[in-house]
């Protein structure tokens, strides 16, 4: 079974990705760093796959070498990590990495791991969770039984991505965002919407509005699924939601 997960710009894309693969069993090939391992590591380091528990139980002379290299140790620390707590786990460094924010909003765009549709693609995952970002017809995947529109007032998405220095308002300064203006809109499920969110819509089986997910605590987004949220999503859903203003929180809570 395949899923696809659509939005645009702004509107809580990988807040969404997450309370997923925390709330399902449906997967995605995610950057958890095992590539950088594989570059650094020296001739007489064990595999990926033999590494042990912990990285104390290295050969004397591997410990020797991080320890004199502390980027080394970073990455052969995640990459045991990864070994034995999955990514998808909230106490996973992958997962805290990924919402290492706080209040810098500069850092929202940088932290983002994002997944590979096509490493998911040739995964052996029995249900892969594809990932799109402002999609277009071009990248429907046909064989996909649930294919999601994830999506927000248009007021709200150019709030969010203004503060997030993300969509229109990327690589952009703050002189320029003055200059932004508004993108066409149409009414969609009674809200006004991005244009492209109302034309995409008739391509996709499911349309969930980001405010939905956020008062469900992702429950609006499992319901898909047929599964209910967990602790996982209930965390998720706490620390996404306080990463954002007084302001945005009283966009993303209201329900009409």
């Amino acid at each position: 079974m395949n899923a696809q997960l659509y939005y645009f710009g702004g509107s809580g894309g990988f807040f969404a990705l997450w309370h997923i693969l925390l709330g399902t069993d449906y997967s995605c090939e995610l950057q958890k760093g095992m590539n950088s391992y594989n570059i650094i590591r020296r001739s007489d380091w064990p595999a990926i796959s033999e590494l042990p528990a912990t990285i104390f139980d290295l050969p004397d002379g591997v410990q020797e070498e991080l320890t004199n290299n502390q980027e080394w140790k970073l990455i052969v620390e995640q990459t045991i990590e990864n070994n034995n707590v999955s990514p998808r786990s909230i106490n996973s460094s992958f997962y805290r990495s990924q919402w290492d924010i706080n209040e810098d909003r500069t850092k929202w765009k940088s932290t983002e791991k994002w997944p590979s549709n096509l490493l998911t693609q040739n995964s052996s995952f029995s249900n892969k969770l594809f990932f799109n970002c402002n999609p277009g017809q071009e990248d429907i995947i046909q064989d996909c039984d649930k294919k999601i529109l994830l999506y927000t007032d248009i007021e709200t998405q150019m709030m969010l991505a203004k503060n997030k220095h993300a969509w229109i308002y990327a690589e952009k300064s703050i002189e320029e965002f003055e200059l932004v203006k508004t993108p066409q809109t149409k009414k969609f499920n009674g809200f006004e919407v991005f244009d492209k969110v109302a034309e995409f819509a008739e391509y996709t089986d499911y349309q969930i509005r980001l405010q939905d997910v956020v008062n469900t605590q992702g429950q609006a987004l499992l319901d898909i699924f047929d599964l209910t949220i967990n602790e996982n999503n209930v965390h998720h859903n706490n620390m996404w939601l306080n990463l954002h203003t007084d302001e945005e929180k009283g966009r993303l809570l209201n329900e009409s």
